[in-house]
């Protein structure tokens, strides 16, 4: 599967194609910053293309819409005795469109200026409700950055199409970053968005779309030859036993334990951890070893609400220490499964290995092009892969785990 980037002006006008390079990497992301990277021999008539304000197109043949698009942010010249020697390379990269989105704030009244904020009728903008996700997402942006939006923070060259879909929600806005408000907001209620070049109109349009359920059409396992490779792993709990101290003090003070049975005896692990919370006011009644009121003044619900805020402690320090279970995929395309032809991102897609399937979304692809497009290396990341937050998915992992060693014992 072939590439090609075609380079256009800060007036988003085409002037030209970059057909030799020494290296093309990018991330396509779901309601997030993509990023581009482009290293060429410098020199040339193709590396005096691109300049500030002006941007790459990213093609895949067979594909009809581009993969990415976006600015250029960054210039660096790289000159080495050894490789890239003479005139040197160029090393080019931005990120992708959807980067206008975090480069604004949510006003709390996006018609006027910073200086007459204060004239706001609320300190924060409340959604209006009853608009679906789509009306939601397309208002925020039109009047931020598009047509809608002040002069001084309008942007040119948009295009927007209105949107119906989804499901709306309640929140409120005062100067949030809108790409990050976006992204919760797809969390929320599934609705995401890009903004991609339309090499036609030489504009860039902002789409607005529901995330398509291909679970059933695009699968990846070994057996259909599309997984390069994949990882899961089973961690231990870190605790099992949380105790709470709260508020009384020396043989007044009441103590609370919680234990996760259940993967005490799976692990055979015993972990205890201490939570001092001295601010939910129970003290011990020594006759009983049961929880009592700290101040005479305390009604009979502030006691039971301290006592469900002992336990909720003690639960939160379990759930954040309990078994855990991630597996990592890494696909490769085949002709019976592209990225950009056959799913993209924000589709759900099936993974199946060991006896096990899992569906998510595909949150990201990186892609790696070397030499002019001959040598690709293509990446997707399924569910919370990579990120920062990873689901636990021990349920599904211990699954898998359990089916492996079935089969294994049939063997």
């Amino acid at each position: 599967m072939g590439y090609r980037v075609e380079v256009f002006d800060r007036d988003l006008k085409r002037v030209g194609e970059i057909d030799e390079w020494i290296s093309l990497d990018f991330t396509v992301r779901l309601a997030q910053e993509g990023i581009w990277q482009l290293l060429i021999k410098d020199g040339t008539a193709q590396s005096e293309l691109i300049e500030k304000g002006g941007g790459i197109v990213i093609w895949q043949d067979g594909v009809s819409k581009p993969l990415l698009s976006g600015q250029v942010d960054i210039y660096q010249k790289y000159w080495t005795k050894v490789q890239h020697t003479g005139p040197g390379s160029l090393y080019i990269g931005g990120k992708c469109h959807n980067s206008l989105a975090f480069r604004r704030l949510a006003f709390p009244d996006p018609s006027r200026p910073v200086h007459q904020q204060y004239q706001a009728s609320l300190p924060a903008r409340q959604l209006p409700t009853g608009a679906t996700a789509g009306a939601m997402i397309h208002d925020e942006l039109y009047r931020a950055l598009g047509p809608g939006a002040l002069s001084d923070r309008r942007v040119s060259g948009l295009h927007f199409t209105a949107s119906m879909v989804g499901a709306g929600m309640a929140d409120s806005l005062r100067f949030d970053v809108i790409g990050s408000k976006l992204e919760d907001w797809y969390k929320s209620r599934g609705v995401a968005y890009r903004f991609i070049y339309n090499a036609t109109a030489q504009r860039v349009d902002v789409e607005i779309f529901e995330p398509r359920d291909l679970s059933k059409r695009v699968r990846f396992s070994p057996e259909l030859g599309n997984l390069r490779e994949y990882i899961w792993t089973l961690n231990a709990p870190k605790v099992t036993r949380a105790i709470v101290g709260a508020a009384g003090e020396g043989l007044d003070r009441y103590y609370y334990q919680k234990v996760d049975t259940a993967a005490e005896v799976e692990w055979g692990i015993q972990a205890e951890a201490f939570v001092d919370r001295r601010d939910i006011p129970l003290k011990v009644d020594r006759s009983t070893g049961q929880a009592v009121k700290a101040e005479e003044s305390m009604t009979a619900a502030e006691v039971t609400a301290a006592k469900t805020a002992v336990e909720d402690a003690a639960s939160a320090v379990l759930e954040e220490n309990q078994p855990r279970g991630n597996f990592q995929i890494y696909p490769i395309d085949t002709p019976d499964c592209l990225f950009g032809r056959d799913y993209f991102v924000g589709d759900v897609v099936t993974v199946a290995v060991d006896g096990t399937e899992y569906s998510d979304v595909v949150r990201e692809v990186s892609i790696s092009v070397d030499d002019g497009g001959n040598t690709q290396d293509v990446n997707p990341k399924v569910g919370q892969q990579g990120s920062g937050e990873p689901l636990n998915l021990y349920k599904t992992v211990y699954e898998m785990q359990r089916k492996l060693r079935r089969l294994e014992s049939r063997m």
